[in-house]
């Protein structure tokens, strides 16, 4: 008896690990034809839409991939990457335990096939329904581009007409049909908001030809739903606010941070998604090229990260307040904070006593191998514009804090590329960290200043000074 009982418990163990090891939190079947036998094939989501996260790997056999694991899978927009060209989207949306998908690789759309996904067999119906439309359409348009009789031209526009309406008409009705679904977000999402047909007219009788750029862009993302988390695994939540942005908002510092804020309250809704958000603005303005938008990152900072950003611990946060300590008194457009150095004879020289009308301070560093690359470019802008108001605050850097010798090697720069001609100055009493004073971590580092030491540009390659200049006269000659 006591063997009969030792042997049905072993075999009761037995079973228990085995169902243990067969049961995963999701197992992914993919059967595609005419994949080769032991490709590597990789399971991956997006973040955003600049890259994929891998999340697991397989071997294809037989023309038979299996993604399995023990960790449930979050929702999102998923992919099989066969190469780094050659990729597969579906859809996961956090409840589907197993999918079975079958296609044919050489024509996916219109052969794949999903078992366990309602999801999937929404986004694919959609896409097949969009794809065969866009045939259609491409027949008409041909037709449209290359007939001459103004019959045909008449009845082919009404079609394009009548399946455009008809497109409209299917997406709307799968839109609403399959609202609590994730696919029919996914389908939501890529929505053109709908506007009036009519423009109303302004008191004068005119019609009002802002109206539908405003109605446009305050309908902009009324088809998303920021409060689902899911949406940062898919590329839209970003196309939507680059397109936005890009699109729709002026490119002034005031009217970004304005837009900025409207569109990190509505990705407020969630954690997650407001964290994503401001991490794609933020990075954006920080390293922006565009001459003039510094101040961007300076109010993110100020207005989110340090204020609301509560996945920052305090030396995180204690970075974002130094930048903004930096970068704040040095924003375009501000009075150049306060610079007094000393020329080669020790004799102090006050920024804000050169009167010119326009003033390059130019820092850069005696060994610094640009600095002695472009000192010849800079001695032949000076010789070329010196005579249009320009004058030049040559401003030696320090690192070593012997300025004995931080100055014989400055006069040795001055001497060997000739810039005599220029406002030679170093920091000889050691007055300044030029790193936390004006955010010179790498030299040369230019500043365009007015007349008023207002700074107009930095960092600003000097190539692109002189058609700064001529931008920035132009516009304030349509001022006056």
């Amino acid at each position: 008896m006591v063997f009969r009982f030792c042997l049905f418990l072993f075999i009761l163990c037995a079973s228990v690990l085995t169902n243990a090891q067969d049961t995963f939190a999701y197992d992914i079947k993919v059967k595609f034809k005419g994949i080769e036998t032991s490709k590597n094939v990789q399971l991956a989501h997006y973040y955003g839409n600049a890259q994929f996260l891998k999340v697991d790997s397989a071997k294809a056999e037989n023309g038979i991939i299996r993604f399995k694991g023990t960790q449930g899978l979050q929702g999102g927009m998923y992919v099989i990457v066969l190469s780094p060209s050659v990729y597969y989207d579906f859809l996961i949306s956090g409840t589907e335990p197993q999918i079975t998908i079958e296609a044919d690789t050489s024509d996916f759309i219109n052969t794949v096939k999903f078992t366990g996904s309602k999801e999937n067999e929404i986004l694919y119906n959609y896409r097949k329904y969009l794809a065969d439309k866009t045939k259609d359409a491409m027949e008409v348009q041909k037709v449209l581009r290359t007939s001459k009789e103004p019959l045909v031209l008449e009845e082919n526009k009404r079609k394009m007409k009548a399946m455009q309406e008809e497109v409209n008409a299917y997406i709307k009705n799968t839109v609403k049909t399959h609202e609590d679904t994730f696919a029919g977000k996914i389908i939501k999402i890529n929505m053109e908001p709908e506007l009036p047909k009519e423009v109303p007219l302004l008191p004068s009788g005119k019609k009002d030809s802002t109206f539908m750029y405003r109605t446009y862009k305050n309908k902009f993302f009324e088809n998303v739903d920021f409060s689902d988390e899911r949406m940062l695994k898919t590329p839209f939540i970003q196309n939507k606010v680059e397109k936005y942005f890009k699109d729709l908002v002026f490119q002034v510092t005031d009217s970004i941070t304005t837009d900025a804020d409207r569109v990190l309250r509505l990705a407020q809704k969630h954690k997650d998604v407001y964290r994503f958000v401001l991490w794609m603005m933020s990075n954006k303005y920080e390293n922006i090229n565009v001459i003039g938008l510094d101040g961007v990152f300076v109010h993110l900072a100020e207005n989110h990260y340090l204020k609301n950003a509560d996945w920052l611990d305090a030396t995180q946060k204690a970075k974002f307040q130094e930048r903004v300590d930096i970068l704040k008194p040095i924003i375009t457009g501000k009075v150049m904070p306060l610079l007094i150095l000393q020329d080669t004879l020790g004799r102090d020289v006050n920024l804000m006593d050169i009167k010119s009308k326009y003033t390059l301070v130019y820092f850069y560093r005696y060994d610094c191998g640009h600095c002695q690359d472009h000192a010849p470019d800079l001695m032949k802008f000076y010789e070329e514009n010196k005579d249009k108001g320009f004058a030049i605050y040559h401003a030696g850097t320090h690192e070593t804090g012997d300025m004995k010798e931080e100055l014989e090697k400055t006069k040795g720069f001055i001497k060997k590329y000739k810039t005599e001609k220029l406002i030679n100055v170093l920091d000889l009493k050691l007055r300044y960290d030029f790193r936390k004073r004006y955010d010179v971590y790498k030299t040369p580092t230019i500043f365009l200043l007015d007349s008023e030491k207002r700074i107009l540009a930095k960092s600003i390659p000097l190539e692109d000074v002189k058609g700064f200049v001529e931008f920035h006269e132009k516009q304030l000659a349509a001022k006056k």
